[in-house]
């Protein structure tokens, strides 16, 4: 009787997961082609190019609704979506057999647009992913704010570059270059600035006010703030939070080591993976212990696989005024774009593992994560991944907005346009890798 009710609450918890994950990934796979198919569906408006389909999702329609020429319309599978223009192949027969000598099937809309208002067209898809994760990314510091390490007490270990420069542990910093610290954030970014210059550091230290110079050099980054262990946040449904652990509790000892610091537990969840762990931590003043396994993440930053319980470190919010909201949404989707093109790079180069790609049973796990981490994570996730959308799409790969952009180009260069047998080829070609790679790219997440 027992076991049947446990069984019950874990499918309860199960459904859950699942309903959030679901509505995740929905909701961020809906935002990111509805805004992607919106910009080609504008500036083709825009240019007085006929529109007869716009669709989220491929396959039969859901529900579909005609206005004017455009055949709007939810589909069933929605891994993607597409704008048909008057004169395209449409996008989800592309092996059909057609004859691309009949009349019917040389409607000259499109293709014979002006080159420049073909090319705008089909790179507005891709813009409007990358500009849309960056205006996210400002609602996001605008009306959530910014976490940040409130902690600004030193850790600091015998032999430690900290301690040869004067540093002791639990050292309490004041201030840099006369400016006071709030959060250890705002020393990572003075030290990262000042490149072999020195830097006065004022801090308190067993009552004394000190005053340390600093020669910043590539050791100065390693300084570490002391961060007592105790629990910022939780998972919804993670391992710590299905233990009963909650919002500021402190971990005492895990399998009878004792925990003095945050570094100290997260060295250990990291390599247990798998592994259970008998896990004691302070509630309330109250003592309570339980059995937690951590679960495995792969963490893209470590390449590697870690263990996690589904807990942060204690962090401060703190409100973003709008002009410095614009410019770190700006500097954050750089630094997407850059780390998204260095992937790629890294992947070519055989540095980063093939089977580290994720696809869609990836992505949707990612989501469901996100959002059990609340809505703040979700719209973080939002941004990052239309922006990676966005960018992927311009890859000169054929049927993608960027193979579609150099069949232009090259079309400009030869003064003659493709018929339309040829970019019908192109097209099932480039169906068919985008194919193989989402065959690929599922198997990896089924095997991983």
């Amino acid at each position: 009787m027992g076991e049947g009710i446990c069984g019950f609450r874990d499918q309860k918890k199960g459904g859950r997961v699942f309903l959030i994950t679901a509505i995740a990934f929905l909701f961020i796979l809906g935002f990111s082609i509805t805004i992607h198919e919106f910009g080609h569906f504008l500036f083709a408006k825009i240019f007085h190019i006929p529109v007869e389909k716009f669709s989220i999702g491929f396959g039969p329609p859901i529900i579909k609704k005609k206005i004017g020429e455009t055949d709007f319309r939810i589909a069933y599978f929605p891994v993607g979506g597409y704008v048909k223009l008057a004169g395209e192949e449409d996008a989800e027969f592309p092996f059909s057999k057609q004859n691309p000598e009949s009349p019917e099937n040389q409607i000259p809309n499109f293709y014979e647009a002006p080159l420049f208002h073909r090319i705008m067209v089909v790179l507005s898809g891709p813009v409007f992913n990358i500009f849309s994760g960056a205006i996210v990314l400002i609602v996001l510091y605008m009306f959530f704010g910014l976490y940040v390490n409130p902690h600004l007490r030193l850790k600091v270990e015998n032999g430690s570059y900290a301690e040869r420069v004067g540093f002791q542990n639990l050292d309490s910093l004041i201030s840099v270059n006369g400016k006071a610290l709030y959060y250890w954030d705002e020393l990572e970014t003075t030290i990262s600035a000042k490149k072999d210059s020195v830097v006065k550091i004022k801090l308190k230290r067993t009552g004394q006010i000190l005053e340390l110079n600093l020669v910043v050099k590539p050791e100065s980054l390693n300084l570490n703030p002391f961060v007592p262990p105790v629990v910022g946040s939780l998972k919804i449904d993670g391992p710590a939070y299905k233990a009963g652990m909650a919002y500021n509790d402190t971990i005492i000892n895990i399998d009878g080591r004792e925990i003095e610091t945050w570094d100290d537990f997260v060295s250990i969840v990291r390599k247990s993976k798998n592994v259970p762990l008998n896990i004691t931590w302070k509630h309330n003043g109250e003592i309570k212990s339980g059995v937690i396994t951590p679960l495995p993440y792969y963490d893209p930053i470590l390449k590697d696989t870690i263990g996690q319980i589904g807990i942060v470190m204690p962090l401060k919010k703190i409100h973003i005024k709008p002009g410095r909201a614009v410019m770190m949404a700006i500097n954050r989707s750089i630094e997407l774009i850059y780390l998204t093109l260095k992937t790629f790079y890294q992947l070519i180069k055989g540095e980063i593992s093939r089977k580290a790609l994720g696809g869609p049973i990836a992505i949707a796990k990612l989501t469901g994560e996100s959002a059990r981490w609340g809505f703040e994570n979700l719209l973080s996730l939002l941004s990052v991944i239309s922006i990676n959308l966005g960018l992927v799409n311009l890859f000169p790969i054929p049927a993608l907005d960027g193979g579609h952009i150099l069949i232009a180009i090259i079309e400009g260069i030869r003064k003659k346009r493709f018929s339309k047998k040829t970019r019908l080829i192109i097209q099932q070609v480039g169906f068919a890798l985008i194919i193989i790679l989402i065959i690929y790219v599922t198997f990896n997440d089924l095997t991983r």
